[in-house]
């Protein structure tokens, strides 16, 4: 137990001087501090400690809501990006293959939406000739036709990059005369949970150009 003392000097009497030598003696006085208040003094109480827990909680919950919103746009953001990059893959395949190059895009089996190349890069390229659109981006506002105005295929919708750089209809096999857009946003935003709302347009020009817009919903 630790101890909180003090040292007191106090002169000793007539009697105590030794012998008229001028030498006083002295007495050591102890003080201890009563339990409870070193107790009070070296510790918090449980309300304290519950309204310091209740405190950082509050902080927490203030800091994680825009950071997450921050971390749910800037997903969006980067998917839009890969799905620019693996369109203007098309036109790449459609020169070092020396054929045209078919991009579909269709929902799986599961009910979600995936890009191909048709043909695929050959091996041994790592090139990948699929790209599955993750499920938390809504394509809900995407202009007519349900996809861009991307042309229907069956099922699909289909641009053709030719080898020279031409966008094509691939069930006419003519060049298309107007800016083919895929859109796509995050479905947080669609439903209002997510703001502000922003749409990501993703263009193919009549010459196989792929380019990506923001735009404020």
């Amino acid at each position: 137990m630790t101890q909180a003392s003090f040292r007191h000097e106090t002169p000793g009497t007539t009697r105590d001087r030794g012998g008229g030598t001028g030498v006083a003696f002295t007495r050591t006085v102890i003080s201890v501090d009563p339990p409870a208040r070193r107790h009070r003094e070296s510790g918090v109480t449980l309300l304290e400690a519950l309204i310091v827990l209740t405190i950082v909680g509050v902080l927490a919950g203030i800091v994680t809501v825009p950071i997450n919103s921050y971390w749910q746009r800037a997903r969006t953001e980067t998917t839009a990006g890969d799905i620019r990059n693996f369109l203007q893959q098309a036109f790449t395949e459609s020169v070092n293959q020396h054929t045209p190059v078919n991009v579909t895009l269709q929902q799986d089996v599961a009910g979600r939406w995936v890009l191909q190349l048709n043909p695929p890069p050959p091996a041994p390229r790592t090139a990948n000739g699929t790209y599955t659109i993750p499920d938390f981006v809504s394509l809900a506002y995407n202009p007519a036709a349900g996809a861009g105005g991307w042309p229907a295929s069956g099922p699909a919708r289909t641009l053709t990059c030719d080898t020279v750089g031409r966008t094509l209809d691939p069930n006419t096999g003519l060049q298309v005369t107007s800016t083919m857009t895929m859109s796509i946003t995050h479905v947080r935003m669609v439903d209002g949970s997510l703001t502000p709302n922003v749409r990501y347009d993703i263009q193919v020009f009549p010459l196989w150009n792929v380019t990506l817009r923001k735009l404020l919903v």
